[in-house]
């Protein structure tokens, strides 16, 4: 998991042997949850998930959050357990700003406290800066509260990864030795029989959505009473500037209604789930999951 662009679908073709697509630039490749091909690491036989991240270029928040819980809860139907979540972060990244804060948060409650032992935070592009750059960074990132320290003080590893291939595979060496256990967002909806919205993922979203929202509302307000000021002064050009301004405004306070209503209307989770494997879609009830079961249990 983590945010377009930190370098999951690379990791995964680094380590794996796999050849799922890469997005260019801030552009993201992975719209559907994607599977390595499996492969033998130390003892284990291994598949790994790509996810999309929640700042998304191809599909709405609302859209994501559904597909990664589809999936996890297809598995947990199975009794097929995650050894791990890795997120990546870019530590080129000189500041962690709404976009990363909001993916890492998405993050911690999808896993649940219980499951962050299993997990583990992964600085990308570790080569990319100097030492000392690099130093200040992780610090950072480790020791402050809104940050990763909640997440490292429950248990979560902080791992670097230089960017070839036996750096991945020794961060995935580490996380194939957990013991698999059900993560938070599988146990609601599977256990608990919770709608998306009413998960602990799903209220975050929701929440963030409905600030989101407020923030437009607001903004709209003042766009009406600057148009208003500048059709009293007959300013044609300053009145075409905040029309153009108040129209980009209304549509996202749409787009933001939108999303809190698939969120609320979203039907119940199915465990049929479209996936890319590299090639056509399918469905977990049929060749993705006859694969799966033919690792054995620890997948």
């Amino acid at each position: 998991m983590g945010p377009t662009g930190a370098g999951k679908t690379t990791f995964i073709n680094l380590a794996s042997g796999s050849q799922l697509r890469v997005g260019s630039g801030l552009e993201s490749e992975t719209a559907y949850i994607q599977l390595s091909k499996p492969f033998i690491l130390d003892k284990y036989q291994i598949v790994l998930i790509d996810t999309p991240g929640f700042d998304d270029t191809t599909k709405s928040e609302a859209d994501v959050l559904r597909g990664i819980a589809e999936y996890l809860a297809s598995m947990h139907t199975r009794k097929q357990y995650l050894h791990g979540i890795i997120y990546l972060h870019r530590i080129t990244d000189n500041r962690m700003g709404g976009t990363a804060l909001r993916n890492f948060r998405m993050f911690r409650e999808l896993c649940g406290g219980d499951a962050l032992a299993n997990c583990a935070i992964v600085l990308n592009m570790w080569n990319e800066v100097s030492d000392d750059v690099r130093s200040v960074r992780e610090k950072e990132l480790r020791e402050t509260d809104i940050f990763f320290k909640p997440a490292i003080d429950a248990g979560t590893l902080m791992m670097h990864h230089e960017g070839g291939a036996p750096s991945a595979r020794a961060i995935l060496s580490q996380i194939a030795q957990n013991n698999p256990r059900p993560f938070l967002i599988q146990r609601e909806i599977v256990d608990m029989g919770k709608p998306i919205s009413k998960t602990s993922a799903g209220l975050v979203l929701l929440g963030d959505l409905a600030a989101k929202h407020l923030k437009q509302l607001a903004q709209l307000h003042e766009m009406e009473a600057e148009l208003e000021k500048a059709l009293q002064q007959k300013d044609e050009k300053e009145q075409r500037e905040l029309e153009e301004i108040q129209l980009k405004a209304k549509r996202e306070r749409d787009r933001l209604e939108e999303e809190q209503k698939r969120i609320h209307n979203a039907p119940a989770v199915t465990t049929e789930v479209p996936l890319r494997t590299g090639g056509p879609l399918q469905t977990v009830v049929t060749k993705v999951w006859r694969a799966w079961r033919a690792l054995g249990e620890r997948v």
